[in-house]
């Protein structure tokens, strides 16, 4: 099999896609508002019920590719060939990102503390609190914390092949599909209940145990899928998951709903259900309708890790620009996402693609442009 996988590679572009649309929607999310810096004035009720079965599921799709790349990247190069490579693409992005990010995002909610007119909650909290002489919180990874996780995950694929036996891997390796689709739930359900739902980014420095289990085990059954790809485009398996999914996304929806931010039981194992049958019938479907040769989708996968680092600035300052402006949120919203894309695109290939930088983030010289 390919090791890129055209199809997954396709995938994580389009997920990529989801990420920045998701961002931009919390402004108008009611959920959110209250916590959330970019609340706009213009809350839409009914949008909760998009953003957050996509929540379930986009970090998720993230770690699963991750863990089937590092399978192959393993592979093909060896560990000390996987750590190099990740070393290089995760933990010199993260160390240089971070305080980075940490600078420009403060600038950003400083400036609109100052200036905005027309505060989110949370804005107005911090003008308050600055007022009144009580310091901002810690900085923490922000949104780079998926390269944390990943390095971790890194790190853990080493101690795993120093100290366990191999016949533990070989055992994983050879478990049936079914074996993923009734454990993973019952293993991500403790930890999920353990946080409130929808389930936080876990931007702290300190890792959180509860996503260390969560997006470790998606990312583990990535490192295993290489054997069940096939099974998860069968239309039967497909039929199965997505409805399955779909019934676990409505239950999750019914308990956020009256409650808000709850934890518990129930809420973790319904979460967990719905995010493992959902990502792994995006995974078949995916595999369906994505094993294509595009011009514009090679471009978007090629840019993906791109957008990802720069997207939320861009997303921020944008939408502090335009939170006085009485628009609707019909053109607010994709307005933040086409521009916040379209600035990614150009820096991506006017600063980035087919320089040292384009070369150290991807991994590998650039590819030539695919026929539409």
């Amino acid at each position: 099999m390919d090791p890129r996988n055209l199809a997954l590679d396709n995938l994580r572009a389009l997920a990529m896609l989801a990420g920045v649309l998701f961002h931009a929607a919390l402004a108008h999310s009611p959920l959110v508002q209250p916590f959330f810096p970019t609340a706009d004035a213009a809350q839409v009720a009914w949008l909760d019920a998009v953003l957050w079965p996509l929540h379930l599921v986009r970090v998720p799709v993230f770690f699963v590719l991750a863990g089937y790349f590092a399978a192959h990247t393993l592979a093909r190069r060896g560990m000390g060939g996987l750590m190099r490579d990740r070393a290089r693409r995760l933990l010199v992005p993260l160390v240089l990102g971070v305080p980075l990010l940490h600078g420009v995002m403060g600038a950003l909610v400083q400036q609109a503390v100052v200036h905005v007119q027309q505060p989110s909650p949370l804005l107005r909290w911090l003008r308050e609190a600055q007022a009144a002489g009580h310091p901002l919180p810690p900085p923490g990874t922000g949104h780079l914390w998926f390269l944390y996780y990943l390095l971790l995950f890194t790190l853990l694929i080493w101690v795993a092949r120093q100290l366990l036996p191999p016949a533990l891997g070989a055992w994983l390796q050879r478990l049936p599909l079914r074996a993923w689709l009734l454990g993973l739930p019952l293993l991500l359900a403790p930890a999920l209940a353990s946080v409130s739902a929808p389930h936080p980014a876990p931007e702290s420095l300190l890792p959180q145990f509860w996503a260390l289990v969560c997006y470790g085990g998606f990312f583990v059954f990535g490192y295993c899928a290489g054997p069940h790809l096939p099974a998860l485009v069968q239309a039967r398996t497909l039929g199965l998951l997505g409805g399955a999914g779909g019934l676990a996304c409505a239950a999750f929806l019914l308990l956020l709903w009256p409650a808000r931010a709850q934890a518990g039981l129930l809420m973790g194992l319904v979460s967990a259900c719905a995010s493992v049958w959902l990502t792994l019938a995006l995974l078949g479907l995916g595999q369906r309708l994505l094993n294509i040769r595009h011009a514009p989708l090679r471009h978007l996968a090629d840019a993906s890790y791109w957008i990802y680092l720069v997207h939320l600035p861009v997303l921020f300052a944008l939408q502090f620009a335009w939170m006085d402006q009485p628009w609707p949120w019909y053109l607010k919203l994709p307005l933040a996402v086409v521009a916040t894309l379209a600035i990614g695109l150009l820096s991506f290939e006017m600063g980035v693609r087919r320089g040292a930088l384009g070369r150290w983030l991807l991994g590998r010289s650039p590819r030539p442009q695919a026929v539409a």
